[in-house]
């Protein structure tokens, strides 16, 4: 059986990988400009300087802007932010034992609005550049999951159904500011609504530098703890006496996972039910052992936030949705799937 599944799980990451290249493949050449791929490759093989020199022709110089400074950072973006939200997730779920829980639980999307927003309102984006939103926006995070964790400690024990309920309450309560700012700041509501709704377009390979530096050793470090959370599953205390440190995995996980999703979220904008269904959809198709569930919702996760970008940018041409309108858009149904599902298993 052991062997069946391993078996079933490798061709699943390999379906998976497929899956992403298909995605990254389909995000450089399809846009507002379509680019044969055949000049997709080309503007890749010569570099982000490679103009293909005096006879090669405006349209390839072209092909090779369009590539390197919009396409190519934006693809890998959506690939490390998906990446993050999904494993984020998977640990999420894990940890609540609960597959409705997502990697926002703990306020982090609320946060990173709110510091953005008041960014906006006060126009330090304009004044200060391009990393201000981001800064703020990290730190609004940050600052979220430092008072939700804050509120459900207690004599250095961390209570898993208090972090739920203190993280929806923070976020209730953000939003409540947010809307406030909203209306005292109305000739910037536009900018306000479109940042808060998640959108890919600000990518740029500093970005991605940012968020790579936060994703990828969060990531690392979280599947590193894959057997620790497959004795969490079962409960805290049977955990313990499996010899898992609980207190201090909890806090590893929520930490990290907090760090992963700010790193995103900075310069995205909040993104949601990547972090939901993903971990969800790849648990029903691999089973519930963490040190696969994590690496597979990696990739599952990437390539449904690749897809859902292109669809974004291409559904409307000239003009681009919000990422997190097209994630809502398809991730709702399937949500209420499950509620409906979880409820009939229930009677």
């Amino acid at each position: 059986m052991a062997e069946f599944r391993r078996n079933r799980n490798g061709k699943l990451m390999a379906a998976g990988l497929l899956f992403l290249l298909v995605g990254l493949a389909l995000g450089l050449c399809l846009g507002s400009v379509s680019l044969p791929i055949g000049d997709v490759m080309r503007a890749l093989a010569k570099g982000p300087g490679g103009s293909g020199g005096s006879d090669a022709g405006e349209p390839e110089t072209l092909a090779s802007t369009i590539i390197w400074t919009l396409r190519f950072p934006r693809v890998l973006l959506a690939v490390i932010e998906g990446a993050g939200l999904a494993v984020s997730g998977v640990v999420m779920q894990g940890l609540f034992r609960n597959p409705m829980a997502d990697p926002y639980v703990l306020g982090v999307s609320s946060g990173a609005s709110l510091g953005a927003v008041l960014g906006i309102a006060v126009g330090l984006g304009r004044a200060l550049g391009i990393w201000s939103l981001p800064a703020l926006s990290f730190a609004g995070a940050l600052g979220a999951a430092a008072l939700v964790y804050a509120l459900s400690t207690y004599r250095r024990r961390t209570d898993t159904w208090t972090l739920l309920l203190a993280g929806i309450a923070v976020s209730s309560l953000i939003s409540s500011l947010i809307a406030f700012i909203m209306v005292i700041a109305r000739e910037r509501v536009d900018e306000i609504v479109f940042w808060t709704m998640g959108a890919l377009s600000r990518a740029s390979w500093t970005s991605v530098g940012v968020s790579l530096a936060y994703t990828v050793p969060g990531i690392i470090v979280l599947t590193k703890h894959a057997r620790a959370l497959n004795a969490l599953s079962f409960g805290e205390e049977p955990a313990f006496h499996m010899g898992v440190e609980v207190e201090s995995v909890k806090r590893t996980l929520l930490w990290t996972s907090s760090l992963v999703v700010a790193g995103g979220v900075a310069f995205s904008g909040p993104i949601g039910f990547i972090g939901l269904i993903v971990p969800h959809a790849v648990r029903l198709l691999a089973g519930p052992d963490h040190r696969w569930l994590m690496p597979m919702a990696g990739v599952f996760g990437g390539g449904a936030l690749l897809l859902a970008d292109l669809l974004a940018r291409t559904i409307a041409p000239p003009r681009e949705m919000p990422v997190g309108v097209i994630t809502a858009l398809f991730g709702a149904p399937f949500f209420l799937y499950l509620l409906a599902r979880s409820r009939r298993r229930g009677k």
